[in-house]
């Protein structure tokens, strides 16, 4: 109603099914001083919206003014005091921040942490992995996201390196476990240096935000197949969901391919098996492009798909899990259900 052409009597009358008139409704002119009444009051209480400043001026005797016009009038208002702001200069400069891309793996790693819901409990969990190829270097997990936590994939990544950190430099965002004395006395001590990203821009540090949605969508999966089999159901929930998390790094690390990274996995970019498995990839494209000799197919189309699926041994979590990444935002669907539901 507000950007149409017609007045609200006669959208009302087309709701209702009756004619409506093709006549654009004349804007009431109004004199000079009306106007000018009209941005002082918007100058003096910005917040006012068009009633209330309709009413402001008729209390006041300033003028008879309609609340679109009051509204159009209050958008003027609003860009002549950008136009202001502008010329005296008053808002301060951006400051300038270099996104550094990887060249090869080993020169930038990022590091980021976020919460996995589980039986009515959250978790934290803190993940380092290199910005190249997003290969996880570190894991950790605890019901608390602190300054040892955050350490924990540090000291796995120095351990897998020989003690050796990033050629460049390690990626932070401005959590307080990551801007804290006692992280950064542990980088200092490793002689890693420390990059933060802009506040409120998480996009600087893609490679770690898209690396934790990977992780989570597989963790979920891994957590309900694993529930199902009934694996270390006598130990403390923690420890089971450490358990899955370390199944979720080695199948995120060294099964998954990336297309993004030519078609194999993380594992490969990282120990230099890239090129040869590609070769590998790409005869097996070629041979199976080649076959002819399919045989007939003995069972009908939905046989075959269930047999596949197999939804019948999943367990009612595992299925309604698997359906969530069907939906809009799966990973906030599962986390709910996973707060909400106990066992």
């Amino acid at each position: 109603m507000e950007y149409t052409c017609h007045s609200r009597s006669q959208l009302y009358r087309w709701l209702r099914g009756e004619e409506l008139e093709r006549k654009e409704r004349e804007r009431k002119r109004m004199p000079e001083e009306t106007v000018e009444n009209a941005a002082m009051v918007i100058g003096m209480f910005p917040h006012m919206g068009g009633r209330k400043g309709q009413a402001y001026m008729l209390y006041h005797k300033l003028g008879s003014i309609g609340t679109k016009a009051y509204d159009r009038i209050k958008e003027s208002v609003k860009r002549l005091l950008g136009q202001e702001v502008a010329r005296r200069k008053l808002l301060p400069e951006r400051s300038d921040y270099e996104h550094v891309r990887p060249e090869k793996a080993g020169e930038i790693w990022a590091e980021d942490f976020t919460e996995l819901a589980v039986e009515g409990h959250t978790f934290k969990l803190a993940l380092l992995l290199d910005a190249f190829d997003q290969y996880y270097l570190g894991w950790a997990v605890d019901s608390r996201a602190t300054s040892a936590l955050v350490a924990q994939p540090v000291d796995q990544a120095l351990a897998q390196t020989g003690g050796v950190g990033p050629e460049k430099f390690l990626l932070s965002d401005n959590g307080s476990q990551y801007i804290s004395s006692q992280h950064e006395r542990s980088l200092t001590s490793a002689e890693i240096v420390q990059r933060r990203i802009p506040a409120c821009v998480p996009q600087y540090n893609g490679a770690a935000e898209g690396g934790m949605r990977d992780i989570k969508s597989v963790f979920y999966n891994v957590w309900e197949s694993q529930k199902r089999e009934g694996a270390d159901e006598e130990k403390p929930l923690v420890q089971r969901v450490r358990a899955a998390v370390a199944a979720t790094v080695a199948i995120v690390n060294n099964t998954i391919p990336r297309p993004s990274l030519g078609g194999v996995t993380p594992a490969d970019v990282h120990y230099g098996r890239k090129e040869a498995k590609q070769e590998e990839i790409n005869q097996y494209r070629v041979n199976e492009e080649a076959r002819r000799d399919f045989p007939p197919w003995k069972r009908s189309y939905w046989e075959i798909l269930s047999s596949g699926l197999q939804a019948d041994t999943m367990s009612d979590g595992e299925v309604l899990t698997k359906l969530a990444f069907f939906c809009r935002r799966p990973l906030r669907r599962i986390s709910r259900r996973n707060r909400e539901c106990v066992g």
